[in-house]
């Protein structure tokens, strides 16, 4: 048996942030997880796969334009037409409540309406059968853990898989979004586990095979890398085999070029387009457009005028529109790194406490949240983006320039702050 597993598609994502910046690739950008999806649809068609599962977050918000909805009913009705069966859950994203009705789907396909355990039996046409154990999100955060609920594998079916959108529970951690352990999920004894919510393909455990399936396209600079599906395959021996499918047609990726001594801006600027036509020499061989975030390392080395210009921003109002939105490679970000040598805080010891009880403060205590309390609570923050307030990268990043504020506040170098961490 063979099927396909999806998750967080995301359909209806806006996008708004490119509008600004580069007007011309927003709609390219709306339009990228449709396409994503679209080719992964036909790769199940091409491939006779058995079932499709979508393990949650099928669109970006619990609200959908009608369009997206259309969109996604056009790819379940290709899918009708190959007669393959869909398995769907919903997740924190797209979560069902009772004032919505449901939609009317093809009759291939099957939906887990409610936020207790049910399962969906298939039978393929060879006559092998698969239970599919799952649940959907009737609320924005699901605090308890639903792996608990889910029974152990009665073995009433050749093969048995658990559908879930949730996070993985780390050491004195409290989650939010159905949290459990890898030994919650391993202990049900099923043959496989279609995990949606983390937006990377990421494998949890080999026996059983238990992974997430991650985005088919990344939607910003935190979501790097390929993005796709998996095709998953039960074989007699009771096996399990996955194979990665490659459906993005955007890449985002982080860069980094290391400043030499003195660079003026024209320096700065070859190294820079160098990079980007590399870029472009690839796409133009057939892979994936390239949306670049790009990290200046060794900043300290460049005039301080010229920084301070690139911390306003004024790097990115010269980057020009790409020429094609088929085939593209473009920056949208350019931050610094400073690495300093200066160890000035060995002479002041009180100094050097302080520094790292406000640095301790920031990465653990209350002053990271207190210090964007105002930019959380914003109603379209909280409504567009109620994850923000555990996004890791956001935390490291704000703290990183934190620490840089303070040390140039009182004239001290970078460097020497990182070592007193150790």
């Amino acid at each position: 048996m063979r099927f396909m597993h999806f998750a967080d598609l995301h359909l209806d994502s806006p996008f708004a942030g490119m509008q600004k910046q580069y007007p011309s690739l927003q709609e390219v950008l709306i339009q990228a997880p449709y396409k994503a999806f679209h080719r992964g649809v036909s790769y199940a068609i091409k491939e006779g796969v058995d079932a499709v599962i979508i393990a949650g977050d099928i669109y970006d918000t619990q609200k959908q334009t009608i369009y997206a909805q259309h969109a996604f009913l056009k790819e379940l009705e290709r899918l009708e037409r190959a007669e393959i069966p869909v398995v769907i859950c919903h997740g924190n994203h797209d979560y069902l409540n009772n004032q919505r009705l449901f939609v009317q789907y093809p009759a291939n396909v099957y939906v887990f309406r409610e936020e207790s355990i049910d399962y969906i039996d298939i039978k393929t046409a060879e006559d092998i059968t698969c239970r599919f154990y799952g649940f959907s999100y009737s609320h924005r955060w699901i605090h308890e853990s639903k792996a608990k609920e889910f029974p152990i594998n009665p073995k009433e079916t050749d093969f048995t898989v658990g559908v879930y959108h949730g996070e993985l529970l780390g050491q004195n951690q409290i989650g939010n979004y159905a949290p459990f352990t890898i030994d919650d999920l391993s202990s049900k004894n099923y043959d496989y586990w279609a995990l949606g919510h983390i937006h990377q393909g990421i494998r949890l455990s080999q026996f059983p095979l238990i992974q997430y399936a991650g985005s088919p396209q990344g939607r910003n600079r935190l979501e790097t890398g390929e993005k796709g599906a998996y095709i998953v395959t039960f074989n007699e021996d009771r096996n399990v085999d996955s194979e990665f499918i490659h459906l993005a047609e955007i890449e985002w990726k982080d860069e980094k070029i290391e400043c030499q001594e003195n660079w003026q801006i024209n320096e700065l600027l070859w190294a820079i387009n160098d990079l980007v036509d590399n870029y472009k020499d690839e796409v133009d061989k057939g892979l994936p457009s390239k949306i670049i975030s790009l990290t200046l390392t060794n900043a300290q080395r460049l005039p301080i005028d010229l920084q301070e210009q690139i911390e306003k921003g004024e790097i990115e109002t010269i980057l020009t529109e790409p020429q094609s939105t088929e085939q593209f490679a473009i920056i949208v970000r350019v931050k610094l790194e400073r690495q300093m040598v200066l160890d000035a805080f060995e002479y002041d010891q009180t100094l050097k406490a302080s520094f790292k009880e406000a640095c301790l403060e920031m990465a653990k205590g209350s002053a990271y949240k207190e210090s964007l309390e105002e930019m959380f609570d914003h109603p379209v923050i909280k409504q567009r983006m109620p994850d923000l307030i555990s996004d890791e990268e956001l935390k490291k990043e704000t703290i990183q320039s934190a620490k840089e504020l303070m040390i140039q506040a009182i004239g001290f170098e970078f460097k020497e702050a990182v070592e007193l961490e150790d």
